[in-house]
C-alpha cells in the first residue's frame, strides 16, 4: 500500500503528460510560472508544494505516454472531460479528469482512477489538484 501512496502523489504531484495531438490541443494550457498545486485524496490526505509550469507542460496525467492512449476531450460549459487509459506492469489503468479553472490564476483537476485488476486492495482513487499562480518567477 505504501508505494501505491507513493506512486499516487508522484503521479499527480507532477500533474505531467504527454499528449494525442488531437486530445492536447482542447486541453487547457496553464500561464507559466510558479504555481502552487494542493492535492487532496482520501489514500493520502493533503499535500502542497510548489512547481515551475512552462506553457508546453501537459495539464492531465498519461496522455501521450507510450502506454497510453486518450479518449478525444469533451467540453460541457466551463469544463473539460479527458478520459485516460494506461497499461503498466500492473495491468490497465483508467483515469478519468475533469478540468476547470481560468488556467491564468487557478484550476481544479479532479481525477478518478480505476485499477484493473486492483493494486494492493484499491480498485478505485479520488484526486482533486487545486492549482493557485504564485507569480512569473520560479526562485524556490
Amino acid at each position: 500500500m505504501r508505494a501505491l501512496h507513493a506512486r499516487m502523489v508522484v503521479f499527480f504531484l507532477c500533474v505531467s503528460v504527454a499528449a494525442t495531438a488531437d486530445a492536447s490541443s482542447l486541453l487547457p494550457v496553464r500561464k507559466a510560472g510558479h504555481w502552487q498545486l494542493t492535492t487532496v485524496a482520501a489514500t493520502f490526505g493533503m499535500k502542497t508544494l510548489d512547481a515551475c509550469i512552462s506553457a508546453s507542460d501537459p495539464i492531465v496525467t498519461g496522455i501521450g505516454d507510450k502506454n497510453c492512449t486518450a479518449s478525444d476531450v469533451r467540453i460541457m460549459g466551463d469544463e473539460r472531460y479527458v478520459d485516460v487509459i494506461c497499461r503498466t506492469d500492473l495491468g490497465r489503468e483508467t483515469i478519468s479528469t475533469v478540468l476547470t479553472g481560468d488556467y491564468k490564476t487557478w484550476y481544479r483537476a479532479m481525477s478518478k482512477i480505476t485499477f484493473d485488476p486492483p493494486q494492493n486492495g484499491v480498485a478505485h482513487l479520488g484526486v482533486t489538484v487545486d492549482g493557485k499562480y504564485m507569480g512569473s518567477k520560479c526562485s524556490f
